[in-house]
């Protein structure tokens, strides 16, 4: 796919805001949706650009890794072994508020897969991090960090007791 080149291959800040900005859009999965048997070969590309500091890069980057995680659980998987998880935990406090909250999107649409697929979420210390953004003065990412811990809680009892003990439901 050309646009993965240049992705790949432009050293260019404008350059590579434009391209995974085309990148997201394409993941985004409106009528028709884009063959994910070719885009998820961008998702090595996806993570590299998860190492950047710029906050357009940062939140079109996560959005387009939220998009690739929504739906069946292969999806998910395929999401997880490009080995984003950790970066995505990490993103959820970012100082801007775009990025926390495309990250936030992805690391709640990788918690509705399976038990497992939850698990390498918490794995990375995810809650506390959800926790401190239920106390955000911004209603989205209150509203998305609810629906990540709404996931979270439909997994097995383990994976419940660690939001009991991460205190999540305090007042």
């Amino acid at each position: 796919m050309p646009l993965l080149h240049v992705l790949s291959n432009s050293d260019r800040i404008t350059m590579i805001r434009n391209a995974v900005w085309t990148l997201s859009n394409l993941c985004r999965g409106k009528s028709p949706p884009a063959d994910f048997a070719k885009i998820v070969h961008g998702l090595p590309i996806l993570a590299r650009l998860l190492e950047y500091t710029d906050a357009d890069v940062l939140s079109d980057t996560c959005w387009a890794i939220g998009y690739l995680s929504e739906g069946p659980n292969d999806k998910i998987q395929a999401v997880i072994d490009s080995g984003v998880c950790r970066r995505l935990v990490e993103l959820l406090l970012h100082p801007q508020q775009n990025v926390s909250t495309a990250a936030l999107r992805a690391v709640g649409n990788i918690v509705t897969g399976d038990d497992q697929q939850t698990q390498v979420i918490l794995g990375y210390n995810a809650l506390p991090r959800i926790s401190h953004l239920l106390h955000s003065t911004a209603e989205t990412i209150k509203k998305e960090s609810c629906w990540t811990i709404s996931n979270i809680a439909a997994g097995n009892r383990e994976q419940i007791q660690a939001l009991i003990n991460a205190n999540i439901f305090r007042s």
